[in-house]
């Protein structure tokens, strides 16, 4: 058993707090409002968060418009070395070959064997850290991120610069939908994760 288990499996055995607190509600006040939550409508509201934030979102079509997207975005960035997801968690076709013929490195930081503090400084000059999401808040143009195998922290947070690639289907209007998606899955994501991170800006 694991250290991480061993402390996992104490706070489950230990008594729960505040007994006596009254149930959740079913449904919250929303805090921010959002009036249009169509595809396109969430899509609007999420590019002007993003931008109120000093980020960029650039919306394409299809896996060559993704590829053609990141190439150029590490091109502007002068990008020699990324550390990256598992491209397996990465929704888009052939990118991580569109990568490598750019003569550009990959490296997938493995932060957990006895090799760590190498790793970390192999991966210090990377430029870009290139990853996936869970889901995007429209809202308040925040990323949604969880760690899993495959897909850890560190590119998230390392690099100067962080490159995202999601599908139109993981943007939620408000924090409070992917709350109630996760309670109606009986909170996979968060019990299987060792953080959930929330990105803004």
């Amino acid at each position: 058993m694991t250290s991480r288990e061993k402390i996992l499996n104490k706070l489950r055995a230990a008594a729960q707090p505040f007994p006596d607190a009254p149930p959740r509600p079913r449904q919250y006040q929303p805090v921010v409002r959002v009036d249009d939550t169509s595809p396109e409508g969430l899509l609007a509201r999420f590019q002007a968060e993003t931008e109120r934030l000093m980020g960029n979102c650039f919306a394409v079509k299809g896996d060559a418009g993704v590829r053609r997207c990141v190439v150029d975005l590490l091109r502007s960035h002068q990008t020699t070395h990324i550390i990256a997801w598992d491209f397996k968690h990465i929704p888009a076709k052939g990118l991580e070959k569109a990568i490598k013929d750019e003569g550009i490195r990959i490296t997938h930081p493995e932060m957990h064997d006895e090799f760590r503090a190498e790793t970390v400084e192999s991966i210090r000059d990377a430029q870009v850290g290139l990853t996936g999401v869970d889901a995007a808040v429209a809202a308040t143009g925040t990323l949604i991120v969880s760690t899993a195998p495959g897909r850890g922290r560190i590119p998230t947070i390392l690099a100067p610069v962080h490159i995202v690639v999601m599908t139109l289907d993981q943007l939620v209007p408000r924090l409070e939908d992917w709350v109630t998606s996760q309670r109606e899955s009986g909170l996979e994501t968060i019990r299987s994760s060792a953080n959930v991170c929330f990105i803004s800006g």
